[in-house]
């Protein structure tokens, strides 16, 4: 199971766009926030489920909420912009919201910067920026979790 993982796009739908074209084995598509506008289509992509939550430049009046949470082949998925949890200043209270719980995996955005990060049985991933042509996704198979970052090409 492939999930397309796209986070701070401030007004670059287009980014967005190649995104999903480029990743068309992507059946979960997520959205970690900061340009909720621009990633609105997502919900409405045929065949694919959505998760979509608020960054800080979005605001609680945008409709979305802070944090989302599924299941993927009995793998824990949490969403969340990040910066409620102040990534900008370390992982401790993101990789504990994870374990409290009980995700495997937890998506942010807020910093800008790719990473993946692996921390007491909870991995950490963000894709960057769209707005900057970066983004991420996550294969999910019964051999475990494995995730990519990845870059648009115009």
């Amino acid at each position: 199971m492939r999930i397309l993982v796209c986070s701070d796009s401030h007004g670059r739908r287009d980014r967005l766009v190649l995104a999903l074209e480029q990743q068309p084995k992507a059946e979960i598509l997520v959205f970690l926030g900061d340009g909720a506008a621009d990633a609105a289509f997502f919900s409405h992509e045929p065949g694919r489920r959505a998760y979509l939550v608020r960054g800080n430049c979005d605001g609680p009046s945008c409709g979305l909420p802070a944090w989302e949470e599924f299941s993927v082949l009995g793998k824990k998925v949490l969403c969340t912009h990040g910066h409620a949890s102040q990534v900008k200043f370390g992982l401790e209270s993101l990789a504990f919201a994870g374990r409290e719980r009980k995700a495997d995996l937890v998506l942010f955005g807020h910093t800008h910067e790719p990473l993946v990060f692996y921390e007491d049985g909870v991995t950490l991933f963000n894709p960057g920026s769209i707005h900057d042509g970066a983004y991420g996704f996550v294969d999910i198979t019964g051999a475990g979790i494995v995730c990519v970052n990845a870059r648009v090409r115009e």
